[in-house]
């Protein structure tokens, strides 16, 4: 019915579609967990400039290609995104948070440029590059993330 509503296909009254816009609007102002995780792990810090300013060849970047779902919507995005690792004492945290969860978004969007740390880029990534950009954030943060996963099974 939302879908029908949306396409003008289905009319509501005045006071339906003033709570419809509402529940709308809240909705877009709600963020994800994950990105008030990383919020709090990270605070408004961008990671990926600070490093850069220092300097462009640590080994704590590492630029990512990526591809979006739909090419069209997304043309104004980067085919490539620098990653970089968040400050040490977030990663301790993420490392901790990790080995209880095992969530891996958590750890890609503390990596992400701040820019672009939303689980809404996330969402746009084509299943391999949302694949690749997640083991390149892992690596960063946890080097031997596959160990701790293999050991936890």
């Amino acid at each position: 019915m939302v879908m029908m509503v949306l396409r003008g296909e289905r009319n509501l009254s005045p006071k339906a579609r003033y709570r419809f816009e509402r529940a709308e609007a809240e909705a877009a102002d709600r963020r994800a967990n994950a990105e008030l995780v990383v919020e709090e792990l990270v605070g408004d810090r961008d990671v990926v400039s600070q490093i850069l300013g220092k300097d462009r060849k640590r080994k704590d970047t590492v630029e990512v290609s990526v591809e979006y779902q739909d090419a069209a919507r997304t043309k104004n995005l980067p085919a490539k995104i620098l990653i970089a690792t968040p400050p040490e004492e977030a990663c301790r945290k993420l490392r901790s948070l990790f080995a209880e969860t095992l969530d891996t978004r958590v750890i890609a969007l503390a990596c992400l440029p701040k820019q672009f740390r939303t689980e809404g880029f996330l969402d746009q990534l084509t299943a391999e590059s949302r694949t690749r950009f997640t083991n390149a954030a892992l690596i960063l943060v946890i080097p031997d993330w596959r160990t701790l996963v293999t050991g936890g099974l």
